[in-house]
């Protein structure tokens, strides 16, 4: 191993300038397919299913020469829709698996770490870093300038409609738009990343660097990429001339053990790896997983006093959607200062269960938001999340805050004691200038996180 890549990387990691780009590899470690394994079952139902050999064989080829990407195009054209996302989903469903190390690893670097871009839709990396970062399901315009947030290229598990797995949709989807272009290129330009669980014929990451290229002008960022030893010559050239510089390990017990022991390595003062442990057997032909790592290893440790986002909730009514836009618009400073991790129910994914997770993001608030108008007050749900919400409040659990949206008689609820905003009682909706009451909205709304964030340090 390079001691001086090394040392390089951990500068990086230092400045806060680092972003993990995680592969299918993080995944495999708890048991998932890899990319390959991957098409290869959805090749193995596609004959199952009566597909014309000829189609079968297609996929086969690509798989033979690692274009992944379009193994799955073409299972997925073989298939249909509907059976090719229902085997995706079943395949690369987490639930009951244990978060695997190495994502534990990653989500251990929060104090410093930029964020983290996976080609992953399965939900470990969520559950490593247990909610505290935002996870998107496609990237914004501003993104190079954002933090702390979990970034799902090729969308998450349960919301079909994000899923992205085809050349085509993956352009369209990352790199479609000028605006888009140029965010990407901003973030690729000015931050480094670390490319983890990728393996060393992956046509995937092969796409990625020659974006990375591309957007660099000619001259690319210091890049980083895990590797186990036996990186070939022409492959080593093409990593390097995307900017990519290697930290190869031995990987001796077969296992890619070394990847958790190196990312926990970058924080000041980790522990020292453990001695060397007896050989595992080797992973499956193909596959290049970072493998659970050292067992000593512990769970994310929580952030330093402060640190912690606020953790905010939005109930409002769906005719208020349009509002509701524009007050998380003005809140975004907050945001992307990592004091607030704001959520509501637009953020829900399809065939996810609504009222499951509107009940665990309202049990864990700090702060929550009604957003109030006749509409809000007419709804039964709006109601019930009322009710919660003051009894977490006289708990001592949440903080509450009614945000007057459109007029309505609201000085007759149960939350009529409460301090509103704007201060002066006199709904968004009837300023003259909406965005100097979201301002005004949004100036109170910082004060009551700084005093929630002290009450958590």
């Amino acid at each position: 191993m390079d001691d001086e890549i090394l040392e390089q990387l951990r500068e990086r990691y230092a400045s806060g300038n680092l972003i993990v780009f995680a592969g299918a590899g993080v995944s495999a470690a708890a048991g998932l397919p890899t990319w390959k394994q991957l098409a290869e079952k959805l090749r193995d139902r596609a004959r199952r299913r009566g597909a014309d050999p000829a189609v079968v064989d297609e996929i086969q080829q690509y798989i033979a020469s690692n274009q992944l990407i379009n193994a799955l195009s073409a299972a997925k054209l073989a298939l249909g829709p509907q059976d090719f996302n229902w085997t995706v989903d079943k395949e690369l469903d987490d639930t009951g698996r244990d978060v695997p190390e190495v994502a534990q690893a990653i989500a251990a670097l929060k104090p410093e770490l930029k964020a983290v871009l996976t080609t992953n839709i399965d939900r470990f990396l969520e559950r490593a870093f247990q909610g505290e970062w935002r996870v998107l399901d496609r990237p914004t315009a501003d993104i190079a300038m954002d933090r702390r947030f979990i970034l799902k290229l090729h969308g998450t598990l349960r919301a079909w409609d994000t899923w992205v797995f085809s050349r085509d949709q993956y352009d369209r989807a990352i790199f479609g738009a000028p605006l888009l272009q140029d965010a990407f290129g901003a973030l690729y330009r000015t931050h480094s990343m670390l490319f983890v669980g990728f393996g060393l014929a992956d046509d995937n990451i092969d796409q990625t660097l020659a974006r990375v290229r591309a957007l660099s002008g000619g001259q690319p960022p210091m890049h980083f990429a895990l590797l186990p030893k036996g990186v070939p010559p022409f492959r080593r050239k093409l990593l390097e001339e995307s900017g990519v510089r290697l930290i190869v390990y031995e990987n001796q017990s077969g296992d890619h053990a070394e990847v958790a022991e190196i990312l926990l390595g970058l924080e000041q003062g980790a522990a020292p790896p453990p001695p060397p442990r007896a050989a595992a057997p080797s992973p499956a032909p193909g596959a290049a997983p970072p493998a659970a790592a050292r067992p000593t290893v512990a769970p994310p440790t929580a952030r330093a006093p402060g640190q912690r986002p606020v953790r905010v909730f939005f109930s409002y009514a769906s005719r208020d959607e349009e509002l509701l836009s524009r007050l998380e618009a003005h809140m975004s400073p907050l945001r992307r200062e990592g004091l607030i991790a704001p959520w509501h129910s637009g953020k829900i994914g399809a065939g996810e269960d609504l009222e499951r997770a509107i009940g665990e993001q309202l049990e864990s608030a700090d702060l929550i938001l009604l957003l109030v108008s006749a509409s809000y007050l007419a709804s039964e749900q709006g109601d019930a999340q009322v009710a919660r919400a003051m009894e977490r409040r006289a708990a001592g659990q949440a903080a509450v805050v009614p945000i007057l949206l459109r007029p309505c008689d609201w000085e007759t609820t149960r939350f009529a004691e409460l301090q509103a905003v704007p201060r002066d009682k006199k709904p968004v909706s009837k300023w003259a200038d909406e965005d100097e009451a979201f301002l005004q909205v949004v100036r109170e709304l910082r004060a009551v996180v700084t005093k929630l964030r002290a009450a958590l340090a």
